[in-house]
């Protein structure tokens, strides 16, 4: 007797495609995660905290911290600290990941 070969049915066909597809977007999620905020470049690694970021920002513009967050400024990789000033209202302030000295204000 001739042995049949497997045959996939159109439902089975589509449900395969779509877990293949699911599947296929679900691994390639993590390569993507993060690529909406700068991170260091291979070789430049934070020599400073957030926190040493948070006093050098408030040496140069006095006030309180309302946010520090990891971004791509002046072509570098910087500390963006947002602060809440008295008399300039609100301002960032750019601290170098490395250096830490502050490479400009916005």
């Amino acid at each position: 007797m001739k042995k049949q070969a497997h045959e996939i049915r159109p439902a089975s066909a589509r449900a395969c495609l779509a877990f293949c597809g699911a599947l296929v977007i679900g691994c390639a999620q993590p390569a993507f995660a993060g690529t909406t905020d700068a991170k260091t470049k291979p070789g430049e690694a934070a020599k400073i905290t957030e926190e040493q970021a948070s006093a050098i920002a408030l040496k140069a513009i006095p006030g309180k911290v309302t946010s520090v967050k990891i971004e791509k400024k002046l072509g570098k990789n910087v500390y963006v600290v947002e602060i809440m000033s008295q008399t300039q209202g609100e301002k960032d302030v750019f601290v170098d990941l490395v250096s830490g000295k502050v490479i400009g204000t916005d």
